[in-house]
């Protein structure tokens, strides 16, 4: 059980703003030569006790907004990048697994283990809901933000409208789905369980098997630069090239479980979380697992990371409760920002 990592007590949000030490070590980052080169960079801010253990983050299309949830059903949207606190509002999931702003960027999508999906508006009003057949164990966004898809606890991958139109269902295992994915066409999907099985297959196709990894994967991301598959499990990255089978396992500094990965829009790099025995939060090159950027570790094991549309902030959230906020090295956005 992942709650072995969960603070003790709940002690009402706090916030802390990194001051010039925190600007200095973002500056220095991008500096060859600068004494602060090697030093974990320090977030823009950390709100402590956002949530009593953080499960899911979203970004809106804009880069404005940013909202995270946790294991008690709260849900919290803060502005962006500097992570001030907005508003929060309890919902009936539970332990929330996934969360979209959807286009408009007037809405938020929520789904969590009690199998069903809703839609709020941002002052936390409920908008629709439906079920989802089984409680939701992981989700994944579409890049039009207009349809998701969803693992869940039974072994089952379904494919949504966000209205709730069904538009796909595949029984793939008797074991809970650890991770989904889709691919930057929306024509590739992906999936892994408990049991170290991942498969992918194309939309109306069969599914495919692929060579197990070692360790169940936590997370899955297709690289919108190759369209490659890369996962995540304990100490390494897990890579399946687009036109293959075969695995490759790529090495990272993480000392822990990779928890979840989020990769930047044109794919250069790749940001990832662990937990465990590891809470640290690292840019790596998804080709040789290289670390580009080290951030300050969270207190406790690392739940999930998000990264902005505009490839110049970040998100992530852990088990000790609290949301942190970044800006990312100006080495890794500048001209390399798609539109």
């Amino acid at each position: 059980m992942r709650k072995q990592c969960f603070p003790r007590g709940i002690r009402g949000a706090r916030v802390r703003a990194v001051g010039l030490s925190g600007a200095l070590a973002l500056l220095c980052a991008g500096i060859t030569g600068c004494a602060y080169r090697q030093a974990p960079l320090e977030p823009i801010r950390v709100v402590e006790d956002a949530h009593s253990g953080g499960n899911a983050l979203a970004i809106s299309a804009d880069s404005r907004l940013g909202a995270s949830g946790g294991w008690a059903g709260r849900i919290r949207l803060w502005r962006l990048p500097d992570g001030t606190p907005l508003t929060s509002w309890r919902t009936p999931h539970g332990d929330l697994s996934g969360l979209m702003f959807l286009p408009d960027g007037t809405r938020v999508l929520s789904t969590g283990h009690d199998g069903f999906v809703r839609i709020w508006d941002l002052q936390g009003g409920l908008v629709s809901a439906y079920s989802a057949g089984s409680a939701v164990t992981s989700f994944q966004a579409l890049g039009d933000a207009r349809r998701i898809l969803l693992g869940h606890a039974d072994g089952s991958v379904t494919y949504w409208s966000i209205d709730g139109t069904p538009l796909g269902r595949w029984e793939l295992s008797g074991r809970r789905i650890t991770a989904v994915a889709v691919d930057s066409t929306a024509a590739v999907f992906a999936a892994g369980d408990s049991a170290r099985r991942v498969w992918r297959w194309r939309d109306g196709g069969p599914a495919e098997s692929l060579q197990p990894p070692p360790t169940h994967v936590r997370s899955l991301s297709f690289n919108p630069a190759n369209g490659g598959l890369l996962g995540a499990g304990w100490f390494e990255l897990f890579s399946w090239p687009s036109d293959g089978a075969g695995l490759d396992v790529v090495p990272t500094a993480h000392r822990g479980i990779v928890n979840h990965l989020a990769f930047s829009r044109d794919g250069r790099f790749v940001a990832s979380i662990s937990r465990q025995t590891d809470s640290s939060v690292l840019l790596l090159d998804p080709a040789t697992g290289r670390t580009l950027a080290t951030y300050e570790k969270h207190a406790l094991c690392g739940q999930r990371v998000a990264l902005s549309p505009d490839g110049r902030s970040m998100m992530s959230n852990s088990d000790d409760a609290s949301v942190r906020f970044y800006a990312l090295p100006a080495s890794l956005h500048g001209d390399h920002v798609l539109p």
